[in-house]
């Protein structure tokens, strides 16, 4: 059943009240519409289930027949919605960037606006089309996640120059568009559109996030997709994750990043994928490396940058921080989503007893963890962020490195610390 009240003159009424006088009866087949009602559309268009009212005819409120011989019809007796308590529905959260659809980020290979004429005025041949330029390797089948449609310009290749097309002049083969890039992104870092748990407890028996409450959490992939370490979004184009994530191999081509999503398989629509350009470890050895995207991030909702801190910061013993990731679960649960959870830093003095992690914690390293086990990260989190909220911001102050097994008592997860390494970002990121 449903509400007993109508909206005005009450067109789309679908709820399942018969109330008139007499009572109504199961009626609507195509011989028994009221003269004046479309006869091509049938009783489909309209809801005529059963014997509900309905309002087939935008009369001024629904009727039916009825299952009196002398009353052929009659209106039903529906109170007007307004008189009844208001339904607000909550107002999606406002985005924060959307992609203007006629500008490029980076070299613009996830251009999908209808740009369709080259920079030197020429009009672009259809994609799909052979004629005049015949070619067998850039068309909607050999590329159907490039958005060659009809004749506008695209870069399914990855051109540096920006985005292309063939002509439709016979003596110019191919030509790049002349499209503008998009002004840098605004946006404020650490802040989510989407209210995160806070879950307290550790990712091997921590809980399952809410979607796309940690929007700078990336999945580092191999080239064919497959997820095998974390990593945080500090820029649209920058991506900061672990060094030992990059052992496999020194090539930028290796690896792939996936932004926006909650779930490990990346089968939601909000999925940002992205090549890396270029890769950079720390010189010194230290567990901390950078990506270059191939082309930088689109903010909005689901997507946006962590906070980084001022050089040099320091956490008090017992802050409460979070780390995410789609790490190894050990049959927790919750596998294949993001998961997240919370516990207290603790100071190097303490993590280096000989009951904890006996000397092995260095000055540029911080640990944090729960000393009695049970939430830890674990394979699968490293280069992940550990991040704590200052006031109204997350910011990133750790970066998952290592740890002895996953969740054990006494042995709280190692993370590379941020704040010594600011000079060395902003300056990667400054020159590259």
């Amino acid at each position: 059943a449903g509400p007993a009240c109508r909206d005005f003159g009450c067109l789309t009424y679908r709820w399942t009240h018969h109330v008139g006088l007499p009572t109504c009866r199961e009626r609507y087949s195509k011989s028994s519409l009221q003269p004046g009602l479309p006869s091509d559309c049938g009783s489909g268009c309209w809801d005529l289930k059963q014997n509900y009212c309905r309002n087939p005819d935008a009369d001024s409120r629904p009727w039916c027949y009825t299952t009196d011989p002398s009353v052929r019809w009659e209106y039903c007796n529906l109170k007007r919605c307004d008189d009844h308590v208001q339904v607000t529905l909550p107002k999606p959260p406002q985005t924060t960037l959307e992609p203007n659809p006629e500008c490029i980020n980076g070299n613009g290979k996830d251009y999908r606006g209808t740009v369709a004429k080259t920079g030197r005025g020429r009009t672009c041949q259809e994609w799909s089309s052979q004629r005049p330029h015949s070619h067998d390797y850039f068309t909607p089948i050999t590329h159907p996640g490039a958005g060659l449609d009809k004749n506008y310009c695209r870069n399914p290749d990855g051109d540096v120059n920006g985005p292309w097309c063939y002509t439709t002049d016979p003596r110019k083969a191919w030509e790049y568009c002349d499209i503008p890039k998009c002004p840098p992104a605004q946006y404020e870092c650490g802040k989510s559109k989407f209210r995160p748990k806070l879950c307290a407890q550790r990712i091997v028996a921590g809980c399952i996030s809410h979607p796309h409450s940690w929007p700078w959490q990336i999945s580092l992939r191999t080239n064919f997709g497959l997820h095998f370490c974390g990593g945080t979004l500090i820029d649209p184009q920058w991506v900061l994750t672990a060094a030992h994530c990059l052992e496999k191999s020194s090539r930028p081509s290796a690896y792939k990043v996936y932004l926006g999503l909650h779930k490990e398989r990346a089968s939601e629509a909000s999925v940002q994928k992205r090549d890396v350009e270029k890769l950079f470890k720390e010189p010194h050895r230290t567990d901390i490396a950078l990506l270059k995207l191939s082309s930088p991030a689109i903010i909005n909702n689901h997507v946006i940058p962590v906070c980084l801190p001022k050089e040099n910061a320091v956490l008090g013993g017992r802050e409460e921080c979070y780390v995410t990731g789609w790490g190894d679960t050990r049959g927790t649960g919750g596998d294949g989503f993001l998961k997240e959870t919370g516990f207290p830093v603790i100071e190097n003095k303490i993590c280096n007893r000989p009951e904890f992690l006996n000397g092995r914690v260095k000055n540029h390293e911080l640990c944090a963890g729960n000393i009695h086990g049970g939430t830890d990260s674990c394979q699968g989190d490293s280069g992940g962020p550990l991040v704590c909220l200052d006031q109204d911001k997350f910011v990133q102050h750790g970066v998952t490195s290592w740890g002895l097994g996953c969740a054990q008592p006494m042995k709280p997860g190692v993370y590379v610390r941020v704040s010594n390494y600011i000079p060395w970002i902003k300056s990667i990121m400054e020159n590259n």
